[in-house]
């Protein structure tokens, strides 16, 4: 039988595939509305360009509108759950994001609920870790956090799997690996999911595990009412870029501070123009030694 000339084959079905799921991931994270749910309809091939060209903008990488391997490589970094665009908006409205919405109180209490399931992280390392997080925006702005053991804290903090009763199921190790709800008049306002498939570390020089406290910060951010950014240098680009150093030292970059102060304005101890010197609780949670000095210790 003879072949069909190159312009007349079907494409491979691979490409077929990856289309769909590009089509899939672009709509998930806001760049593509869903598709039309009467006649299923997806996108026109303008439409997934111009798509990947805004992704590619906002992730970092040169706006070509190509699938390339760079582009498929973001799309597979972990990353949080939230959209980047508020997707629901005309395409030319889509640049301009909706007003933020913050807290009204400026004194919040949070609670972790569930706890990793199988993780090297202890209970007390973990509750550590949500309060260096928490405190990093609290250092500089007007807004307290302390921790609560009843039900009714304002951040309710968990680890959850797949579908866990929310808009975000998780999806196993990889893919999305946390996220947070705005604040609002809403019952899951402020409150942080993580992934409990996912392997969640704490001064960990393996790559392919994810750092809790770096992954906190900016889940946090979120539940003060930030959204993703496209600054590469932010704590609130939506992609997880490894460690962010040590919780009693990490100071948020200028642009998330500036953010945050248009949201809340300055805490009074801090000057808008200088680094600001973290105020220390009185008695400020333990943290472990680093993983390879544990085997020591008594």
């Amino acid at each position: 039988q003879a072949a069909l000339p190159v312009g007349l084959r079907p494409p491979p079905p691979r490409l077929t595939l990856l289309s769909l799921c590009s089509q899939e991931w672009l709509s998930r994270f806001g760049y593509l509305p869903p598709a039309d749910p009467t006649t299923g309809q997806l996108q026109t091939q303008e439409e997934l360009t111009k798509a990947i060209a805004a992704m590619q903008r906002f992730g970092g990488l040169e706006a070509t509108g190509i699938l390339d391997e760079a582009t498929l490589a973001l799309m597979k970094t972990p990353r949080c759950s939230l959209p980047d665009l508020p997707a629901a908006a005309p395409a030319r409205r889509r640049r301009q994001a909706p007003a933020p919405t913050t807290w009204s109180r400026r004194s919040l209490s949070w609670r972790v609920r569930t706890f990793p399931r199988d993780s090297p992280l202890g209970r007390d390392t973990v509750r550590a870790l949500m309060h260096y997080a928490l405190k990093v925006w609290s250092d500089i702005t007007p807004l307290n956090f302390h921790e609560v053991a009843g039900s009714a804290a304002d951040i309710q903090i968990d680890f959850s799997t797949a579908d866990h009763n929310d808009a975000y199921p998780f999806d196993g190790p990889g893919g999305t690996v946390a996220h947070a709800f705005f604040p609002g008049d809403h019952h899951a306002a402020g409150d942080a999911h993580f992934d409990d498939d996912e392997p969640w570390a704490f001064r960990s020089s393996d790559a392919h595990e994810m750092d809790l406290f770096a992954v906190a910060v900016h889940e946090f951010g979120h539940a003060i009412g930030l959204s993703h950014v496209a600054a590469t240098s932010s704590i609130m680009q939506p992609y997880y870029q490894g460690p962010v150093g040590d919780p009693l030292h990490y100071r948020l970059p200028y642009e998330d501070r500036v953010r945050v102060w248009q949201l809340y304005g300055v805490r009074e101890s801090v000057s808008p123009t200088a680094q600001p010197d973290a105020l220390e609780p009185e008695e400020p949670p333990l943290l472990p030694e680093p993983p390879d000095n544990r085997s020591n210790s008594p």
